[in-house]
Formats: structure tokens, C-alpha cells, sequence
């Protein structure tokens, strides 16, 4: 026999998972994952090159 509030429970968390997902599908924050594009990435300096002041 499951508890009386079980169904409640679940309800709310189903609720606040789908918001969470309707949140960030409308409202993107930026963030990417993976690899920069190549054009992104800053040259690599030369270990016997001196950094400009």
C-alpha cells in the first residue's frame, strides 16, 4: 500500500521537472558544450616568444 501523499508528491516533481525543461528551452543561458570553433581559439604562442608588455 503506498502512502496517501505518494501521488501529490509525484505530481509536484513532474510538475517542477517539466518547468525546469520549459525554462531552459525559452530562456537559453549561453553555455555550450564541447570543442571552440577553430576560428574561437586564440593563436598558440611559441615557447621562445616573450609575451608583449
Amino acid at each position: 500500500m503506498r502512502h496517501p501523499a505518494a501521488p501529490t508528491v509525484i505530481a509536484i516533481l513532474v510538475g517542477f521537472l517539466i518547468m525546469v525543461i520549459l525554462y531552459h528551452y525559452f530562456v537559453p543561458d549561453g553555455h555550450h558544450e564541447g570543442n571552440p570553433h577553430p576560428e574561437d581559439v586564440p593563436a598558440r604562442e611559441e615557447e621562445g616568444e616573450e609575451k608583449e608588455p
